[in-house]
């Protein structure tokens, strides 16, 4: 019996297969070179650094979206871990002539990443020197910087000079260019393209990925074409409790749920964030996070195991990641947060 053949979305095989892919990246790394020369022309030698993402940026990961698609899973942690520590990711088209050029040019090579946990980030040392990348520093999101999601921490120490996680100091460096994929790479969090928009292909550089980041995290999403029915006279609302518009399945969005506090209700809402305790050696309840900021959003949480440690039948949090979720239960105000506490499997279904 022959291998099953796994036909990849647009956005894997693109970057995989397309010749298109690959021009893209390198014409990205050309201009950003011929930018750096003028960038630095007055710059005195190592008084500054070009910083630059590493996955989808200096480091190409499309086998490891190959490889879920075989494996018929969405983003999964413990086959990413493994995939960083086989070190075999090839480099992205222009990444190291880039890196070379700022060495080249007096500047110093920062690499920050959110490769997290220390066998990575010997993995990922040893996976860009087999590749024949220079840099000057490799920043993870480990110790201090282990919430800095967005990266601002850790550019913010680079330019200071204050990085705590180098065994070897670096002076205070100006970043004369930001290079990635993903916003975050680029500037703070909460900025908006229309406010830098003029940095790019100044001192901001972006490189094309279809395949991940925050962007897909909400999902986009189209009406079907409703059938043709008379609606019914609109019925005025109680003032004591507002009726809230509800999705086309007739549950609540998880907007909707937070100001049902008290009630059981069903919601509907896709997963783009999950905490695992056990991953991080701590118990409690698994949370699923409908928004990236959790703090303002609804948290769906569950425990994985019973009281008397039995399993609770949830499974494998990771199979909820990216999916359209339906659940029921009660709407809570913990600590000023809103959730829903699951009680059994049945209280969740993937719907999407």
């Amino acid at each position: 019996v022959g291998a099953e053949q796994v036909k990849l979305t647009n956005d894997v095989a693109w970057v995989k297969a397309a010749d298109e892919y690959k021009a893209c990246c390198e014409q990205t790394y050309r201009g950003a070179m011929a930018r750096l020369k003028d960038l630095a022309r007055n710059e005195k030698a190592g008084s500054w650094c070009a910083v630059l993402d590493v996955d989808e940026t200096v480091l190409c990961n499309v086998d490891f979206q190959v490889a879920l698609a075989q494996a018929k899973k969405g983003y999964d942690r413990g086959m990413w871990n493994d995939w960083c520590l086989k070190g075999v990711a090839p480099v992205m088209p222009g990444a190291k002539e880039f890196c070379a050029l700022v060495r080249e040019l007096g500047g110093k090579v920062v690499l920050i990443t959110n490769r997290q946990n220390p066998p990575l980030k010997y993995a990922t040392a040893k996976n860009l020197d087999e590749q024949g990348v220079v840099y000057d520093a490799l920043l993870l999101r480990e110790g201090v910087y282990e919430k800095d999601g967005d990266k601002t921490a850790r550019r913010a120490d680079v330019e200071k000079g204050e990085i705590k996680t180098l065994t070897v100091k670096l002076p205070p460096l100006k970043i004369l260019m930001l290079v990635g994929d993903q916003c975050d790479d680029l500037y703070a969090k909460g900025a908006t393209f229309d406010s830098v928009k003029e940095r790019y292909a100044k001192d901001l550089v972006m490189l094309p990925n279809p395949m991940y980041g925050d962007w897909a995290s909400p999902g986009v999403f189209v009406e079907t074409a409703a059938p043709a029915i008379p609606a019914a006279p609109a019925q005025p609302a109680s003032p004591a409790s507002p009726a809230a518009p509800q999705s086309s399945s007739g549950a609540l969005t998880w907007q909707e749920a937070m100001t049902r506090v008290g009630e059981t209700v069903t919601v509907e809402a896709e997963i783009v964030k999950i905490y695992d305790p056990e991953e991080r050696g701590k118990g409690g309840p698994v949370k699923l996070n409908v928004d990236q900021d959790f703090k303002t959003s609804l948290t769906i949480c569950y425990y994985k195991k019973n009281k008397d440690e039995s399993d609770a039948g949830f499974g494998d949090p990771g199979k909820f990641l990216f999916k359209k979720v339906r659940v029921k239960g009660k709407v809570e105000d913990y600590k000023g947060a809103k959730q829903i506490m699951l009680r059994s499997p049945g209280d969740i279904e993937v719907v999407k």
